[in-house]
């Protein structure tokens, strides 16, 4: 399993979608650089923000991931749920670029 995303959002919950749910243990865990390169390409506009939060939410769901960090499941949350926190903008996706530069 891998928490990259990689062509379309739909492809890619598909695929996340072809593991079991339930999981006893961790079968993956989400690095900085996976977000990294998740909120580098919504920088550079390959990427809109419903898409990185179709990303997201699909994550959010799994019991099988495990983070890196605590910041990472922070950002996962933040991601999957603009409306419960705060909307992706550049600024925001810079900021949080930013804080996991400074976390390494």
């Amino acid at each position: 399993m891998t928490v990259n995303l990689e062509g379309p959002v739909a492809e890619t919950a598909a695929r996340l979608q072809s593991f079991p749910w339930n999981s006893d243990s961790t079968l993956v865990t989400a690095t900085g650089k996976d977000f990294v390169r998740v909120l580098r390409r919504y920088c550079l506009g390959e990427l809109v923000d419903r898409e990185v939060e179709a990303w997201a939410n699909a994550l959010e769901t799994r019991e099988d991931l495990g983070f890196a960090s605590q910041l990472l499941r922070e950002l996962l949350h933040e991601l999957a749920n603009p409306l419960l926190t705060q909307p992706l903008s550049q600024s925001r996706a810079k900021h949080w670029l930013a804080k996991l530069e400074h976390a390494n």
